[in-house]
């Protein structure tokens, strides 16, 4: 019986469409049945070095074929990868390796410094392999190794609960946790985007994301699952974008709404042919309502949609269908066709429409659990349920709306502020190009709302300015009490604002 796994993804796409452009980077142009071919040739080669099922496999790599062949290389012989984040410092990547166990490392050589920096201190890892470059002696050339090996795909039993990967979270809270994703994880994932979003067989894709972010490998297996054509970049490039639109004809991509905001600071958009995006997405973190407005103006043909999930839900939990996007602007949508989801208050118990309570989800796409924590999984995992740590109110027709994150929430003289409502404001405002807001101690409040500004370029404002144009739009009591000005906001490479690091500058 065929085990619905991800190999079985490719395998299937390279049956069905053998001619079709599977991946498009820099390097060039593969159909599917050679990317299938290419990937069986190169799983062979790292089986014959002793990689196994069950091996942990730490890679690093830019967008483009070299990562694409690699995980499903490595996916084929069972083995479960852990993609490294290409922003992270020798020792942020340190601790992931060490912690993921990993036995091997699989670099493309723009990475051969920082990991030469920390093998040292690596004892598990046997092997590295690297691609490109000048090859030290003491690495395995990996385009080299797979010379001659057979195009077939190798035997390997694959169940689709194995653990396909481990993606590792940003962070923003502290250590970064290893989720635990299975193969049906990420396959019901990428089934909720093909059931929930336009997106179609003969679909060109953009891949902005970074391939080692949740949302971007998820919508990589949703390519997979329908055989779409994945156009990769192996960097970021606002100009870039634009111009790849055009002569690639491309017809969806998605992007968290920093990306987004860097294509709309570009001059002369105008200029650029968009005819062809059918559908646009953001992830990562909501969306501010000027930005959405914006995107519809500069891609007219296309469907603006937002998605809300998280690495835990394979990137996965609600949807907002762009035939409701003008209507419900602020709303992240419904659930996707295979999630549930509840909120609750402090005790567990539901709360009643409009009321503010956390976000749980269930379905067969949440998580496995984290890799060597059992109390995080225990505390995130309950009773079937993920809890997402984040607040949120359900309309009378159903539809979400995140509110904030539960720990970001500000209580100031017994009052309950939610951030991202002042975010809301400050983005509106013509001369801010982003904004965050904390709480910070305050000896007579508790809390007092601080508020991150950084300008669009050439302009100027005063703390008295932003305060007075916060007071015209909300209460008074919700205005910043100060606020700081920055040429940008710290972010993950997920794009989400590291209001920790904020909070922690505040402190120094």
């Amino acid at each position: 019986m065929t085990k619905t796994t991800i190999p079985y993804l490719l395998e299937r796409a390279a049956f069905k469409y053998p001619e079709r452009e599977a991946i498009v980077s820099e390097e060039g142009r593969w159909s599917y049945a050679q990317w299938e071919a290419r990937s069986n040739k190169r799983a062979h080669a790292l089986a014959r070095y002793g990689i196994k099922k069950g091996d942990h496999v730490a890679t690093i790599f830019l967008n483009g074929n070299q990562v694409l062949e690699t995980y499903l290389a490595l996916m084929k012989l069972g083995a479960v990868i852990v993609p490294l984040n290409v922003r992270l410092a020798p020792k942020e990547l340190h601790y992931i390796v060490e912690h993921c166990e990993a036995s091997a490392i699989i670099l493309s050589h723009e990475f051969k410094s920082v990991i030469e920096e920390i093998r040292d201190g690596l004892p598990r890892v046997r092997q590295y392999f690297m691609s490109g470059g000048d090859m030290p002696d003491d690495m395995i050339a990996l385009e080299e190794i797979y010379q001659g090996e057979p195009e077939e795909g190798p035997s390997v039993e694959i169940d689709e609960n194995d653990i396909a990967c481990i993606l590792y979270t940003a962070g923003t809270t502290g250590r970064p946790k290893g989720v635990l994703l299975s193969h049906k994880n990420c396959i019901w994932g990428a089934a909720n985007i093909a059931l929930n979003i336009d997106l179609r067989p003969e679909y060109r894709v953009l891949l902005v994301f970074p391939l080692y972010h949740a949302a971007a490998f998820i919508i990589l297996v949703g390519d997979l699952f329908l055989g779409c054509t994945n156009v990769t970049m192996r960097n970021f490039d606002p100009r870039r974008v634009m111009e790849l639109i055009g002569e690639e004809r491309i017809n969806r991509m998605t992007s968290p709404p920093t990306v987004w905001n860097f294509i709309l600071q570009l001059p002369d958009l105008d200029k650029y042919d968009t005819t062809s995006v059918r559908s646009i997405s953001s992830g990562a973190e909501s969306m501010p309502l000027e930005t959405k407005k914006s995107l519809l103006k500069l891609f007219p043909n296309a469907a603006l949609g937002e998605t809300y999930g998280m690495t835990e839900s394979a990137a996965t939990i609600t949807t907002l269908d762009p035939g409701e996007v003008l209507r419900k602007m602020a709303s992240v949508g419904k659930p996707f066709t295979n999630v549930e989801i509840r909120l609750v208050d402090e005790e567990g118990c539901d709360v009643a429409l409009e009321e503010v309570g956390e976000i749980l989800a269930r379905g067969p796409n949440i998580m496995e659990g984290y890799f060597k924590d059992p109390e995080a999984t225990a505390a995130t995992l309950k009773g079937g349920w993920l809890y997402t740590g984040d607040l949120g109110k359900v309309d009378e027709e159903g539809f979400l709306y995140i509110v904030d994150r539960k720990k970001d929430m500000i209580i100031t003289g017994g009052e309950n502020i939610f951030p991202r409502e002042i975010e809301e404001i400050l983005y509106a405002h013509p001369k801010i190009l982003e904004a965050a807001v904390i709480g910070l101690p305050d000896p007579e409040w508790g809390e007092k709302v601080h508020a991150v500004v950084a300008l669009k370029e050439g302009e100027k404002l005063t703390e008295d300015e932003v305060k007075d144009y916060c007071r015209e739009h909300i209460a008074s009591f919700k205005k910043p009490k100060s606020v700081e000005f920055v040429d940008k906001l710290p972010r993950s490479p997920a794009g989400k604002v590291l209001k920790r690091i904020l909070r922690d500058r505040q402190e120094v």
